[in-house]
C-alpha cells in the first residue's frame, strides 16, 4: 500500500467512531462515492475512514478533504490534512445544519428569526450579541453557545486550518479564536505580535510557538516584516517563558546571569543583541542587590504581602480572654505549648501555629475554636484545597471550605471579597497554610481589614512546599517577623510506631537499615507495616492487601499513595487495578466512557480542577433541570474525592456526591476527573484517610525524598501499609527538598 499518496475527495459523515476527552483528534466514518473518486480506497465496513484534528464534524454534513492515506488496524486510513464544510447555502440546507444540533422546535425557531445565523457567526463571533433569546422560545445561553460552537468548530475555524497549512493545529486555532473573537483579529495578531499572540494561549509556551512561528516564516504564509529568529520579540518570549518556568518550580526570581546563559545556549541569534534591552521591559523587575530578575506581577505581589504582613501587628487588637482555663477543658489538657497558641493570638492580630504531624495543631485549632465560641468571638475557616478543607471540618466541627470558595470566588466575575468587600469574621484561620502560594494568598490579604479581623495560619514546615510559586510559612518562619507559637511534642502515633517513623523521615534517619523480614510491623499498636517486595510483584501486593482490608473497610476508607501518576507504579495503572476489585458494579453495561476510562456506578473518583459551577442534582428522573440556565449549582475543588452514585446512558450523565452533595457531571465535565483509589501524594496532602498504602519502587528514587514520605505516612488515621525497597527508602529519607526556594519574601520582610 502506497502510504505516502494524497488524495482530494468528498464526502457526508456518517458518524464517529472514537474521540479523544484531551484534544480534537478524532475518528469518522464517511460515504464517499467511490466511483467518483476511484483512487479513495473503503475499510472493511464499507465506509471510509478519516482521522485527525476534526472536532465534532456533523453528521450527514458533506466536507472537502484533502488526505494522506496510512495503513490502519482496521483497514485503510486517511489522515486529514485539509478539511473544508460546504457552507449551507439554502434555507433547507442552513434549516438541517441547526436541526443535527437543536431539537426541530428549536430549529424552526431560530431560522425563522436569524436565516442567516451561520453567517452572523462566522463573521465575528462578538455578533453572536446581537442574537435576541427572548423572541426564541425554548432556547437558552447554553442552547445559544451549543450553536455557536457548531458554527465555529464547523466552519469558521476549518477555514483558518487550512489558511495556514496545517501548522497551527485546529485545536490552537480554536485557542486564538476563542482569544480574539475574530478571524481579523487574529490574523493581524499573529502578522505584528507573533510571540505574545501565541504564548498568552494555555499550552502554548515559547518552544512550540517559536518551531511554528519559523516554519510560518520559513513557508511565507505569513510576511511578519522582520526576521523573527534575530528579533527583539523572540528574545522578550524566551525571557518570560524562563521566569514562568522558573515560577514553575515554586520560585518567584531567577538569577540574571543563569537566565542569560540559558538563553544564549538555546537562541544565540538575538540572545545576545537584545537581551539587556529586554530586561528593560515594564513587564520585568531587575533587582541590583541580589542580582535577580523576576516577573513584575510576580515580584509587585510578593511587595504588597511583604507590606501587609509587616505592619499586620502594628495596632495590635488584645482581648480580654480567659485563655488559661482553656489548658484542661477538653478531654485532655493541653500542653504549654498548645495552650501558647490560645494566648498569641487574643494579643496578635496575626500568627503562626507550626507544628509537625501528630503534634497536637488540630487539638489546638479545635479548642481555639471553642475559646472563641464560649467568647463571642465570630470566625472562617479555610483551608487551599478541598481534601484539606474537609480534614479541617471533620476535626474542628465547623464548616470549612476552601480559600476560593470563602473568598466567594466565581469566574469570570472574579473574587466576592477583597479591600472593598471585606470578609466579616473576628479570626480567619488557614489551615495547611504551606500549600498557599503568593498568588492565592494575595486574595486572602486583600479580603482582610487588620482593624477587625486576626489571621491564624496553620500549617506543617516539614511538608511540600506550594505547588505554586512562593514559600510562604518558609519565609515567614525564617523572618521572625510573625508572632509563631511551634509544637514540638509528638502524641498522635503510638510509642515506636508511626510516631518514631515519622520522626526519623522528619530528621532524615534511615529507620530501615535491619530490615530482614518481608513484612516488619512497628510499634505496640502496629499501625505501620513495611512489606519488603521486589518491583515487578508491588501492583500484585497492593491489589491482595486492598483486597484484604475490603473486609474491614469500605473503599472511601483506603487511599493508595504514589508518587508518579503514570507508569507500572503509578496511580493511572493501580487505579485501574483497584476499580475491579473495589466496585461490584465493574464490568456491568451500564458505564460511562471517557477516554481511556470506564466509570461505573460506585466508582470513587477525584476532581482534578476547579469545577465552580458544579450542577446540583435534585432527584429528579429527568435531566431537565441540568439544562437549566438557572439551575442550582455549588463549588467543587480541585483535590476533592467524591463517589459516583448513578450514571444516565440515555442523557451521558454520571451523578457524583462530592462531600454530601450529588452533581451532574457530563461527558465534558468527566474530562476533569479521574479514578480516586489512588493518587499522588501531592494531591494527598491536607487531606487523610483511615488506611494509607504507600508505594516506593526503586523506579521513583528520583522523585522521592524525606519530604515526601512524610507527608504520605502522616496521611494515615488508623494504619499504613508501606510497600516497596528498604534500601530505596533508607536513600531517599536521607535526602531532603530544598525547602528554601528562591523568594524576595525575607528580605522584602526585614526591609
Amino acid at each position: 500500500m502506497n502510504e505516502n499518496k494524497i488524495v482530494e475527495f468528498e464526502g457526508r459523515v456518517e458518524r464517529c467512531v472514537w474521540s479523544s476527552p484531551d484534544s480534537d483528534w478524532a475518528i469518522y466514518a464517511m460515504n464517499v462515492d467511490t466511483e467518483k473518486y476511484p483512487d479513495v480506497k473503503k475499510n472493511k465496513y464499507d465506509n471510509v475512514s478519516i482521522s485527525g484534528e476534526l472536532c465534532d464534524l456533523s453528521i450527514t454534513q458533506p466536507y472537502k478533504i484533502k488526505a494522506e492515506l496510512e495503513d490502519g488496524k482496521y483497514g485503510p486510513t486517511y489522515k486529514v490534512q485539509k478539511i473544508v464544510i460546504q457552507r449551507p447555502k439554502t434555507g433547507e440546507e442552513v434549516y438541517s445544519f441547526l436541526r443535527e444540533i437543536i431539537s426541530e422546535k428549536q430549529a424552526a425557531a431560530m431560522y425563522q428569526e436569524y436565516p442567516d445565523i451561520i453567517d452572523i457567526i462566522s463573521n465575528d463571533n462578538r455578533s453572536i450579541k446581537e442574537v435576541d433569546l427572548d423572541k426564541l422560545p425554548g432556547i437558552g445561553q447554553k442552547t445559544l453557545n451549543k450553536i455557536v460552537d457548531k458554527i465555529t468548530s464547523n466552519i469558521v475555524l476549518f477555514d483558518l486550518v487550512a489558511e495556514f497549512g496545517g501548522i497551527l493545529s485546529l485545536t490552537i486555532i480554536k485557542k486564538l479564536y476563542d482569544e480574539y473573537s475574530s478571524i481579523e483579529q487574529i490574523r493581524k495578531k499573529l502578522r505584528t505580535e507573533p510571540y505574545k499572540c501565541l504564548t498568552r494561549i494555555s499550552g502554548i509556551g515559547f518552544v512550540k510557538a517559536d518551531l511554528m512561528l519559523l516554519e510560518l516564516q520559513k513557508t511565507k504564509m505569513i510576511n511578519f516584516g522582520f526576521d523573527l529568529r534575530t528579533s527583539k520579540q523572540r528574545c522578550a518570549a524566551y525571557i518570560e517563558y524562563e521566569l514562568n518556568e522558573n515560577q514553575n518550580n515554586g520560585n518567584t526570581r531567577m538569577d540574571i546571569m543563569a537566565l542569560r546563559d540559558n538563553g544564549i545556549r538555546k537562541i544565540p541569534e538575538c540572545m545576545t543583541e537584545h537581551f539587556v534591552s529586554c530586561l528593560k521591559d515594564k513587564e520585568l523587575y531587575c533587582d541590583k542587590e541580589t542580582g535577580s530578575v523576576a516577573l513584575r506581577i510576580t515580584y509587585d505581589t510578593e511587595v504588597r504581602i511583604a507590606n501587609v504582613i509587616s505592619h499586620a501587628n502594628d495596632n495590635p487588637r488584645r482581648w480580654n480572654i480567659d485563655w488559661r482555663k482553656y489548658q484542661n477543658a477538653g478531654e485532655y489538657s493541653l500542653t504549654d505549648e498548645q495552650i501558647k497558641a490560645l494566648r498569641c493570638i487574643c494579643e496578635n492580630n496575626i500568627m503562626i501555629l507550626n507544628g509537625f504531624g501528630g503534634s497536637g495543631k488540630s487539638a489546638t485549632s479545635a479548642m481555639l475554636i471553642r475559646m472563641l465560641d464560649e467568647n463571642g468571638r465570630t470566625y472562617k475557616l479555610m483551608a487551599p484545597t478541598g481534601r484539606a478543607a474537609n480534614v479541617l471540618a471533620d476535626y474542628t466541627q465547623k464548616p470549612a471550605s476552601t480559600i476560593h470558595r470563602g473568598l466567594g470566588y466565581m469566574p469570570p466575575e472574579g473574587w466576592g471579597y477583597d479591600r472593598y468587600n471585606p470578609i466579616n469574621c473576628d479570626v480567619l484561620l488557614i489551615d495547611e497554610f504551606s500549600m498557599t502560594d503568593i498568588f492565592l494568598f494575595s486574595h486572602v490579604i486583600e479580603a482582610i481589614d487588620f482593624e477587625k479581623t486576626k489571621l491564624i495560619m496553620v500549617g506543617d514546615s516539614a511538608q511540600l512546599p506550594s505547588v505554586g510559586p512562593g514559600n510562604l510559612l518558609y519565609d515567614f518562619l525564617k523572618s521572625n517577623i510573625v508572632p509563631t507559637v511551634t509544637l514540638n511534642k509528638i502524641f498522635r502515633y503510638g510509642e515506636g510506631g508511626l510516631m518514631k517513623v515519622a520522626t526519623d523521615v522528619r530528621n532524615m534517619v534511615p529507620y530501615l537499615k535491619d530490615i530482614s523480614e518481608k513484612c516488619t510491623t512497628f510499634g505496640s499498636n502496629q499501625d505501620y507495616t513495611f512489606i519488603q517486595e521486589e518491583a515487578h510483584r508491588i501492583p500484585k501486593v497492593v491489589v491482595a492487601l486492598y483486597t484484604k482490608l475490603l473486609k474491614d473497610y469500605a473503599p472511601e476508607d483506603i487511599l493508595v499513595l504514589s508518587s508518579y501518576n503514570k507508569g507500572e507504579w503509578g496511580t493511572v495503572e493501580i487505579n485501574n487495578q483497584l476499580q475491579k476489585v473495589a466496585n461490584e458494579n465493574y464490568g456491568y453495561a451500564t458505564n460511562m466512557v471517557v477516554g481511556e476510562i470506564t466509570y461505573y456506578k460506585d466508582d470513587i473518583v477525584i476532581q482534578t480542577a476547579n469545577n465552580y459551577k458544579a450542577r446540583v442534582y435534585l432527584g429528579t428522573d429527568t435531566i431537565a433541570d441540568a439544562n437549566d440556565d438557572n439551575v442550582e449549582c455549588t463549588f467543587v475543588p480541585n483535590g476533592m474525592i467524591g463517589k459516583v452514585i448513578k450514571i444516565d446512558l440515555d442523557n451521558e450523565i454520571a451523578i457524583i456526591n462530592f462531600d454530601g452533595v450529588d452533581v451532574y457531571y457530563d461527558r465534558e465535565e468527566m474530562k476533569k476527573v479521574l479514578l480516586g483509589y489512588s493518587i499522588s501524594v501531592h494531591k494527598s496532602q491536607g487531606g487523610n484517610a483511615k488506611v494509607i498504602i504507600f508505594l516506593t519502587p526503586p523506579a521513583h528514587t528520583f522523585m522521592l525524598n524525606s519530604n515526601l514520605i512524610y507527608v504520605a505516612l502522616t496521611r494515615m488515621k488508623e494504619k499504613c501499609f508501606h510497600i516497596g525497597n528498604a534500601k530505596t527508602v533508607n536513600i531517599a529519607v536521607k535526602k531532603k527538598e530544598n525547602c528554601s526556594r528562591l523568594t524576595f519574601m525575607q528580605r522584602l520582610l526585614k526591609s
